[in-house]
């Protein structure tokens, strides 16, 4: 599903072939779905044994940590040059920091509280939901239009979240 949400229709007249392809971006991407995964499952593992603010503070600190020798890898393997061309820019950093400490502080905390309450499968279920959500806003709040294709990705989603809470 996710795939048909992600194609462009109008591929082939951007020079594409206009059929599916995997690249190497696609891997990284279900790479990214799969470490995300393992995560939710270990989080609702461990979701009880400690306290949602304390968790999700380690967590946040040692992904600043991870994302700090990242960035100053970037930094050395550029020749000292930064890739983000708005790294000079202090309301790009103002809004980064909102965004971290904002809804995504406020995000992990109300999803390790959720997961307190529901096993893996489910929370897995209900975030694989994100990109139909997704879509469903961009409508609402901002007037976008998916396409045919994109809309059977999203009822090809919510299917599979259907059959797999019918077990």
């Amino acid at each position: 599903g996710l795939i048909f949400m992600s194609k462009k229709e109008d591929d082939a007249a951007d020079g594409g072939d206009g059929g599916f392809s995997l690249g190497l971006g696609d891997l990284f991407c279900l790479g990214g779905a799969l470490s995300w995964s393992i995560y939710l499952f270990r989080l609702s593992a461990v979701s009880d044994q400690y306290d949602e603010i304390q968790l999700m503070s380690r967590k946040t600190f040692l992904l600043a940590v991870l994302y700090t020798i990242w960035c100053g890898l970037e930094i050395v393997i550029s020749g000292g040059a930064s890739q983000w061309v708005g790294w000079a820019n202090v309301a790009a950093w103002a809004m980064l920091f909102y965004s971290a400490l904002g809804p995504g502080t406020v995000a992990d905390v109300l999803q390790q509280k959720g997961q307190k309450t529901v096993n893996a499968t489910v929370a897995n279920i209900i975030l694989s939901l994100e990109p139909v959500f997704t879509a469903i806003f961009g409508r609402l709040l901002l007037g976008e239009v998916t396409s045919v294709v994109e809309k059977a990705g999203g009822c090809l989603i919510l299917i599979a979240a259907l059959v797999a809470t019918m077990r």
